[in-house]
């Protein structure tokens, strides 16, 4: 399987290519803003990739070259607003959705036609862009809305590709030890890496939000 894991240098995006490649079926590009990579593998390489610029998704794509793909993992996202924060701030509502809307979107769009069929697109979104949140509150406005318009894109994505045989999905990895999720969260990067491998190696039904094996409320 070849494939693609945005955001891989570091977190979810690292532990994911580290266990994909370990597999000998796996052949994965990864991307970074830098294109650097402490990953050292024969499976793996890895483009540079900054999701807030067009020009710079453009050269991403031309870069894969005449590559097919069976997977893309929409990993790399931002939160830049303050844990406490619940007023919008323009600035940072656009920021917010110029990598984690917007370039997600436009690379997916610009990948679309190098997908195989029976691909899996995996959209990592979080709780916090859910309607069904049990312990919803007004903080982290920004990313919240992010991720709440990725969920959809999943949805609707799911729709136009369902007769493709090709397979959409979104992944809440949970509470994560990440630069965001800090180090007392309860689950590691190498767990929601597991939760993705998962999903790649099973037929899933398509348009649906995951959580830990299960599918969970939109």
């Amino acid at each position: 399987m070849k494939g693609i894991v945005t955001g891989s240098s570091r977190g979810i995006g690292l532990a994911t290519v580290e266990l994909l490649t370990k597999h000998s079926d796996f052949k994965v590009i990864g991307s970074s803003t830098t294109g650097n990579n402490p990953l050292d593998n024969t499976n793996f390489k890895c483009l540079k990739l900054d999701l807030s610029n067009g020009d710079s998704i453009t050269k991403f794509v031309e870069n894969l070259e005449d590559v097919k793909l069976d997977f893309i993992v929409n990993n790399a996202g931002i939160l830049i607003e303050k844990w406490d924060a619940s007023v919008i701030n323009m600035k940072q509502l656009k920021k917010t959705f110029d990598t984690n809307v917007f370039g997600t979107i436009e690379l997916t769009e610009k990948l679309l036609p190098r997908l195989n069929s029976k691909a899996h697109i995996i959209n990592i979104t979080s709780d916090w862009g859910s309607f069904s949140e049990l312990n919803f509150d007004e903080f982290q406005p920004h990313y919240k809305m992010s991720k709440a318009t990725l969920n959809m894109y999943t949805k609707l994505l799911a729709k136009r590709l369902k007769d493709k045989n090709i397979t959409v999905s979104s992944l809440d990895p949970g509470w994560t030890q990440t630069d965001m999720g800090g180090k007392v969260a309860p689950r590691l990067p190498k767990d929601v890496a597991e939760d993705i491998l998962n999903l790649l190696n099973n037929e899933v039904e398509t348009g649906k939000f995951w959580h830990r094996g299960q599918i969970k409320q939109w």
